[in-house]
Protein backbone atom coordinates (compact mmCIF):
# COMPACT_ATOMS: atom_id res chain seq x y z
CA UNK A 1 0.00 0.00 0.00
CA UNK A 2 1.25 3.65 -0.94
CA UNK A 3 1.93 6.30 1.64
CA UNK A 4 0.35 9.87 0.82
CA UNK A 5 2.08 12.48 2.25
CA UNK A 6 1.24 16.34 2.39
CA UNK A 7 3.30 18.20 -0.21
CA UNK A 8 3.61 21.96 0.17
CA UNK A 9 4.30 24.17 -3.33
CA UNK A 10 7.23 26.74 -2.90
CA UNK A 11 8.46 29.33 -5.28
CA UNK A 12 11.40 28.52 -7.67
CA UNK A 13 14.88 29.40 -5.67
CA UNK A 14 15.77 32.74 -7.10
CA UNK A 15 19.33 32.23 -4.82
CA UNK A 16 20.36 28.59 -4.64
CA UNK A 17 22.82 27.59 -2.71
CA UNK A 18 24.74 24.56 -2.84
CA UNK A 19 27.13 22.98 0.02
CA UNK A 20 28.77 20.26 -1.15
CA UNK A 21 31.17 17.81 0.55
CA UNK A 22 34.32 17.29 -1.55
CA UNK A 23 35.35 13.49 -0.03
CA UNK A 24 31.90 12.28 -1.26
CA UNK A 25 31.72 8.41 -1.54
CA UNK A 26 30.62 8.88 -5.18
CA UNK A 27 33.81 11.31 -5.88
CA UNK A 28 32.79 14.53 -6.42
CA UNK A 29 29.79 16.71 -8.18
CA UNK A 30 29.32 17.01 -11.93
CA UNK A 31 29.57 20.84 -12.19
CA UNK A 32 29.01 20.99 -16.00
CA UNK A 33 25.74 19.12 -16.36
CA UNK A 34 24.32 20.67 -13.21
CA UNK A 35 25.44 24.25 -14.22
CA UNK A 36 23.80 23.65 -17.40
CA UNK A 37 20.43 22.70 -15.98
CA UNK A 38 20.33 25.77 -14.14
CA UNK A 39 21.22 27.86 -16.84
CA UNK A 40 18.52 26.47 -19.05
CA UNK A 41 15.80 27.55 -15.49
CA UNK A 42 17.33 30.77 -15.29
CA UNK A 43 18.25 29.70 -11.49
CA UNK A 44 20.45 31.51 -10.12
CA UNK A 45 23.49 29.50 -7.46
CA UNK A 46 26.80 29.33 -5.72
CA UNK A 47 28.71 26.56 -4.67
CA UNK A 48 30.48 26.13 -1.40
CA UNK A 49 32.47 23.55 -0.10
CA UNK A 50 32.51 21.59 3.37
CA UNK A 51 35.87 21.01 4.90
CA UNK A 52 35.50 19.35 8.00
CA UNK A 53 32.21 17.78 10.18
CA UNK A 54 30.33 20.79 11.77
CA UNK A 55 30.80 22.96 8.24
CA UNK A 56 27.74 22.23 6.61
CA UNK A 57 25.58 23.49 9.85
CA UNK A 58 27.25 26.73 9.90
CA UNK A 59 27.57 27.14 6.59
CA UNK A 60 23.62 26.69 5.75
CA UNK A 61 23.02 29.17 8.70
CA UNK A 62 25.04 31.66 7.02
CA UNK A 63 24.10 31.23 3.66
CA UNK A 64 20.35 31.92 4.77
CA UNK A 65 21.38 34.75 7.11
CA UNK A 66 22.64 36.19 3.48
CA UNK A 67 19.78 35.73 1.92
CA UNK A 68 19.72 31.85 0.37
CA UNK A 69 16.02 30.77 -0.69
CA UNK A 70 17.18 27.45 -0.94
CA UNK A 71 19.82 24.90 0.11
CA UNK A 72 21.01 22.54 -1.35
CA UNK A 73 23.44 19.63 0.01
CA UNK A 74 25.89 17.41 -1.95
CA UNK A 75 26.84 13.98 0.03
CA UNK A 76 26.31 11.40 2.03
CA UNK A 77 23.86 10.94 4.92
CA UNK A 78 26.07 12.20 7.19
CA UNK A 79 26.88 15.84 5.03
CA UNK A 80 22.36 16.16 4.57
CA UNK A 81 22.48 15.49 8.62
CA UNK A 82 24.70 18.39 9.25
CA UNK A 83 23.50 20.56 6.51
CA UNK A 84 19.60 19.83 7.93
CA UNK A 85 21.09 20.98 11.68
CA UNK A 86 21.33 24.25 10.02
CA UNK A 87 18.24 24.74 8.63
CA UNK A 88 16.16 22.66 11.23
CA UNK A 89 13.16 25.23 12.35
CA UNK A 90 13.90 27.85 9.56
CA UNK A 91 11.12 26.68 6.94
CA UNK A 92 13.91 27.21 4.29
CA UNK A 93 13.95 24.42 1.92
CA UNK A 94 16.23 21.93 1.60
CA UNK A 95 17.25 20.10 -1.60
CA UNK A 96 19.23 16.82 -1.18
CA UNK A 97 21.90 15.60 -4.18
CA UNK A 98 22.66 12.35 -3.12
CA UNK A 99 26.58 12.21 -3.76
CA UNK A 100 27.24 9.09 -0.53
CA UNK A 101 27.33 5.33 -0.25
CA UNK A 102 24.26 4.95 0.93
CA UNK A 103 21.93 8.16 0.02
CA UNK A 104 19.43 6.84 2.85
CA UNK A 105 17.48 9.89 3.23
CA UNK A 106 16.94 10.01 -0.04
CA UNK A 107 15.68 7.26 -0.75
CA UNK A 108 13.41 8.03 2.15
CA UNK A 109 11.85 10.44 0.77
CA UNK A 110 12.08 8.93 -2.73
CA UNK A 111 14.37 10.95 -4.61
CA UNK A 112 16.13 9.65 -7.73
CA UNK A 113 19.69 8.38 -6.72
CA UNK A 114 21.38 10.54 -9.84
CA UNK A 115 22.40 13.80 -8.86
CA UNK A 116 21.25 15.47 -12.01
CA UNK A 117 17.84 14.44 -11.56
CA UNK A 118 17.47 15.17 -7.96
CA UNK A 119 18.97 18.85 -8.51
CA UNK A 120 16.18 19.16 -11.57
CA UNK A 121 13.37 19.05 -8.65
CA UNK A 122 13.91 23.09 -8.41
CA UNK A 123 13.25 24.07 -12.19
CA UNK A 124 9.58 23.91 -12.47
CA UNK A 125 7.74 26.93 -11.94
CA UNK A 126 6.68 25.61 -8.30
CA UNK A 127 8.30 23.53 -6.30
CA UNK A 128 7.11 20.49 -3.99
CA UNK A 129 8.44 20.07 -0.49
CA UNK A 130 7.57 18.16 2.87
CA UNK A 131 7.55 19.03 6.12
CA UNK A 132 9.33 16.23 8.03
CA UNK A 133 10.46 15.54 11.53
CA UNK A 134 14.31 15.62 13.13
CA UNK A 135 15.91 13.93 15.67
CA UNK A 136 18.26 15.69 18.64
CA UNK A 137 20.27 14.15 20.88
CA UNK A 138 22.10 16.02 23.32
CA UNK A 139 22.67 18.79 20.56
CA UNK A 140 23.38 16.20 17.67
CA UNK A 141 20.55 16.37 15.14
CA UNK A 142 19.67 13.12 13.06
CA UNK A 143 17.20 12.36 10.27
CA UNK A 144 17.44 8.72 10.33
CA UNK A 145 18.68 7.03 13.78
CA UNK A 146 20.98 7.05 16.55
CA UNK A 147 21.77 4.68 18.48
CA UNK A 148 24.73 2.54 20.63
CA UNK A 149 26.07 -1.25 20.98
CA UNK A 150 26.09 -3.04 17.60
CA UNK A 151 24.99 -0.06 15.41
CA UNK A 152 27.83 2.17 16.87
CA UNK A 153 30.50 -0.95 16.94
CA UNK A 154 29.60 -1.50 13.11
CA UNK A 155 30.80 2.85 12.30
CA UNK A 156 33.81 2.84 15.03
CA UNK A 157 35.14 -0.67 12.46
CA UNK A 158 34.04 1.05 9.03
CA UNK A 159 37.22 3.30 7.72
CA UNK A 160 36.89 5.32 4.76
CA UNK A 161 39.64 2.69 2.63
CA UNK A 162 36.43 0.34 3.31
CA UNK A 163 34.13 2.35 2.45
CA UNK A 164 36.08 2.83 -1.15
CA UNK A 165 36.82 -1.15 -1.40
CA UNK A 166 33.38 -2.31 -0.58
CA UNK A 167 30.54 0.75 -0.49
CA UNK A 168 27.48 -0.33 1.12
CA UNK A 169 28.60 -3.86 1.94
CA UNK A 170 31.38 -2.05 4.25
CA UNK A 171 28.68 -2.26 6.44
CA UNK A 172 27.58 -5.47 6.49
CA UNK A 173 31.12 -6.61 6.87
CA UNK A 174 31.59 -4.89 9.74
CA UNK A 175 27.87 -5.99 11.26
CA UNK A 176 28.44 -9.66 11.26
CA UNK A 177 32.38 -9.55 12.65
CA UNK A 178 30.16 -7.18 15.27
CA UNK A 179 27.78 -9.92 16.15
CA UNK A 180 29.91 -12.19 17.15
CA UNK A 181 32.06 -9.76 19.05
CA UNK A 182 29.94 -7.42 20.68
CA UNK A 183 29.45 -7.63 24.72
CA UNK A 184 25.94 -7.68 26.36
CA UNK A 185 25.60 -4.79 28.84
CA UNK A 186 23.08 -3.45 30.94
CA UNK A 187 20.76 -1.24 29.87
CA UNK A 188 18.37 1.27 31.19
CA UNK A 189 15.57 2.77 29.00
CA UNK A 190 13.78 5.65 29.83
CA UNK A 191 10.62 6.28 27.28
CA UNK A 192 8.05 9.19 28.01
CA UNK A 193 9.18 9.27 31.64
CA UNK A 194 8.45 5.56 32.09
CA UNK A 195 11.17 3.21 32.37
CA UNK A 196 11.14 0.30 29.86
CA UNK A 197 14.10 -1.45 30.18
CA UNK A 198 16.26 -2.56 32.64
CA UNK A 199 18.60 -5.56 31.54
CA UNK A 200 20.53 -6.75 29.65
CA UNK A 201 21.16 -6.36 25.62
CA UNK A 202 23.61 -6.06 22.84
CA UNK A 203 22.01 -2.57 21.25
CA UNK A 204 19.31 0.08 21.35
CA UNK A 205 18.14 1.76 17.62
CA UNK A 206 16.46 5.26 17.48
CA UNK A 207 14.89 5.85 14.42
CA UNK A 208 13.36 8.98 12.68
CA UNK A 209 13.24 6.93 9.22
CA UNK A 210 13.10 3.45 8.63
CA UNK A 211 15.79 2.79 5.94
CA UNK A 212 19.02 0.36 7.12
CA UNK A 213 20.47 0.34 3.48
CA UNK A 214 20.23 -3.04 2.98
CA UNK A 215 18.07 -3.96 -0.45
CA UNK A 216 15.29 -1.06 0.37
CA UNK A 217 15.03 -2.90 3.74
CA UNK A 218 13.45 -1.27 6.59
CA UNK A 219 14.08 -1.18 10.07
CA UNK A 220 10.54 -2.06 10.96
CA UNK A 221 7.13 -1.86 8.73
CA UNK A 222 5.44 1.61 9.44
CA UNK A 223 8.36 4.00 10.88
CA UNK A 224 7.14 7.85 9.16
CA UNK A 225 9.78 10.31 9.07
CA UNK A 226 7.00 12.70 9.56
CA UNK A 227 4.70 10.89 12.18
CA UNK A 228 6.00 12.79 15.27
CA UNK A 229 7.47 10.02 16.71
CA UNK A 230 10.51 7.94 17.27
CA UNK A 231 10.86 4.18 16.84
CA UNK A 232 13.05 2.47 19.68
CA UNK A 233 14.00 -1.15 18.87
CA UNK A 234 16.69 -2.93 21.71
CA UNK A 235 18.23 -5.98 20.86
CA UNK A 236 18.60 -8.73 23.56
CA UNK A 237 21.10 -10.72 22.10
CA UNK A 238 23.44 -11.24 19.27
CA UNK A 239 22.89 -15.14 19.02
CA UNK A 240 21.12 -16.53 16.26
CA UNK A 241 18.41 -16.29 18.11
CA UNK A 242 18.36 -12.61 18.59
CA UNK A 243 18.71 -11.65 14.51
CA UNK A 244 16.45 -13.90 13.26
CA UNK A 245 13.60 -11.66 15.38
CA UNK A 246 15.42 -8.80 14.90
CA UNK A 247 14.98 -9.49 10.78
CA UNK A 248 11.46 -10.10 11.40
CA UNK A 249 11.11 -7.58 13.20
CA UNK A 250 12.37 -5.26 10.00
CA UNK A 251 10.06 -7.32 7.43
CA UNK A 252 7.24 -7.67 9.53
CA UNK A 253 6.59 -10.95 9.91
CA UNK A 254 6.98 -11.93 13.95
CA UNK A 255 4.21 -13.80 13.57
CA UNK A 256 5.07 -16.11 10.95
CA UNK A 257 9.05 -16.35 12.63
CA UNK A 258 6.84 -18.02 15.59
CA UNK A 259 4.48 -20.57 13.74
CA UNK A 260 7.45 -21.34 11.71
CA UNK A 261 10.45 -22.01 14.44
CA UNK A 262 9.04 -20.92 17.86
CA UNK A 263 10.68 -18.28 18.13
CA UNK A 264 9.37 -15.41 20.49
CA UNK A 265 10.23 -11.88 18.80
CA UNK A 266 8.93 -10.03 21.20
CA UNK A 267 11.15 -11.62 24.40
CA UNK A 268 14.29 -10.50 22.32
CA UNK A 269 13.66 -7.32 20.30
CA UNK A 270 11.61 -4.65 22.42
CA UNK A 271 9.81 -2.07 20.08
CA UNK A 272 8.38 1.00 21.14
CA UNK A 273 7.46 4.47 19.78
CA UNK A 274 8.12 7.86 21.96
CA UNK A 275 8.69 11.67 21.90
CA UNK A 276 11.65 11.63 24.24
CA UNK A 277 14.06 8.13 25.56
CA UNK A 278 17.02 8.31 27.83
CA UNK A 279 18.98 5.53 27.40
CA UNK A 280 21.90 4.53 30.28
CA UNK A 281 24.33 1.88 29.74
CA UNK A 282 26.48 0.04 32.02
CA UNK A 283 29.45 0.10 30.82
CA UNK A 284 29.57 3.55 28.94
CA UNK A 285 28.84 3.08 25.23
CA UNK A 286 29.45 4.97 22.34
CA UNK A 287 26.25 6.53 20.15
CA UNK A 288 25.95 6.98 16.75
CA UNK A 289 23.51 9.11 15.36
CA UNK A 290 23.06 9.12 11.11
CA UNK A 291 26.52 7.10 10.53
CA UNK A 292 28.93 9.42 13.08
CA UNK A 293 29.96 8.68 15.98
CA UNK A 294 28.48 11.11 18.83
CA UNK A 295 29.40 11.21 22.00
CA UNK A 296 28.73 8.35 24.83
CA UNK A 297 25.93 7.17 26.96
CA UNK A 298 23.79 8.30 28.51
CA UNK A 299 22.05 10.27 26.05
CA UNK A 300 18.39 11.87 26.34
CA UNK A 301 17.09 11.50 22.63
CA UNK A 302 13.88 13.81 20.73
CA UNK A 303 11.63 13.98 18.39
CA UNK A 304 11.60 17.83 16.58
CA UNK A 305 7.71 17.23 14.65
CA UNK A 306 7.97 19.18 11.09
CA UNK A 307 11.01 20.97 11.85
CA UNK A 308 12.89 20.80 8.26
CA UNK A 309 11.07 21.59 4.88
CA UNK A 310 12.70 19.26 2.27
CA UNK A 311 12.37 19.18 -1.56
CA UNK A 312 10.53 15.76 -3.01
CA UNK A 313 9.35 14.45 -6.25
CA UNK A 314 5.49 15.27 -7.16
CA UNK A 315 5.47 11.68 -6.94
CA UNK A 316 6.93 10.46 -3.89
CA UNK A 317 5.82 6.75 -4.14
CA UNK A 318 8.05 6.48 -7.03
CA UNK A 319 11.44 5.04 -5.22
CA UNK A 320 14.61 6.73 -5.77
CA UNK A 321 15.35 4.18 -8.74
CA UNK A 322 18.68 6.64 -9.55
Amino acid sequence: MTKSFQLTPYPRPRNLRIIANPASGNGGLDLYPLNKLFREHDIPWDLHLTHAEGDGALLARGLVAAGADVIAVYGGDGTVKDVAAGLTGTDIPLLIIPGGTGNLVANELGISRDPIAAAALVTGPMIQTRLIDVGMMSGTHFLLRAGCGVEASVLRDVNPEMKKQFGKWAYIIAAVKSLQEVPSVHFRITIDDELVISGSGVGCTIANAGMVGIGGLSLSPGIGIDDGKLDVVFLRKADIEGILSLAAVMVGVNETLNDVTGLDASHLVGRWQARKVTIETDPILEMQADGDLAGCSPQSVEILPASLRVVVPDHPAHAAAG
